[in-house]
């Protein structure tokens, strides 16, 4: 009897410290979604790394995104995507070929509505490590996904926190692999034009792209 009164103080005080401990970290997601939704518009130049150790994988590559609320023109792997509120293009700049997409594209870690603000839904957070990097003081959050069939273990966000920007964010699957995304510069309320949202079609039709509409 005394063994199960032990087990259920322990379960309640490990209770308490975990619900104690995700209302702190839910409200810096917060306020990190805050300030981040609040921006006019947001330019975003990152960094994207896959890798897993034990299959001796590595992969890396760079990308660059501007933002203006569900709207944004980002240009990653070789590709262009230009999402106007309506349509995605994908536009592959080496094959010379644009795909017409109605809605957005449903390539999660592409989409920068969704990149930047996943972690609003679908899972517990928990406090982590608070590491100085590069001079800033960049404060862990733990999600870990509600749905158990998720291919993703945990995912790490990190978060300025000076600035309450997102710093990095690291997906750790369930199979080892890490993909991570780190923001190498961010620039916020720019002053842009309007056509960067626009596709083009006459423009890429005389440069001789294939459009599959």
């Amino acid at each position: 009897m005394k063994n199960i009164y032990t087990t259920l103080f322990i379960l309640l005080i490990s209770t308490t410290t975990f619900a104690q401990t995700s209302e702190k970290a839910d409200k810096l997601l917060a306020e990190v979604s805050s300030k981040m939704s609040a921006y006019k518009n947001m330019y975003i130049k990152f960094k994207y790394t896959l890798e897993n150790k034990e299959a001796d994988l590595r992969q890396e590559s760079s990308g660059f995104v501007t933002t203006q609320k569900e709207k944004y023109n980002l240009n990653f792997m070789g590709n262009d995507l230009i999402y106007d509120g309506e349509k995605t293009y994908v536009i592959s700049v080496e094959d010379k070929e644009i795909n017409i997409i109605d809605g957005d594209t449903e390539e999660e870690m592409l989409t920068p509505s969704k990149l930047l603000f996943f972690y609003k839904e679908g899972y517990m957070s928990t406090w982590n490590l608070l590491k100085k990097i590069n001079g800033k003081s960049i404060q862990f959050i733990k999600l870990t996904p509600i749905d158990s069939e998720s291919e993703s273990s945990h995912f790490l966000v990190g978060i300025d926190t000076q600035t309450k920007h997102i710093h990095s964010i690291t997906d750790v699957g369930i199979n080892g692999t890490q993909t991570i995304f780190k923001i190498e510069d961010f620039k916020a309320n720019q002053t842009i034009s309007e056509n960067l949202f626009t596709f083009d079609k006459t423009k890429y039709s005389k440069e001789n792209y294939t459009i599959n509409e």
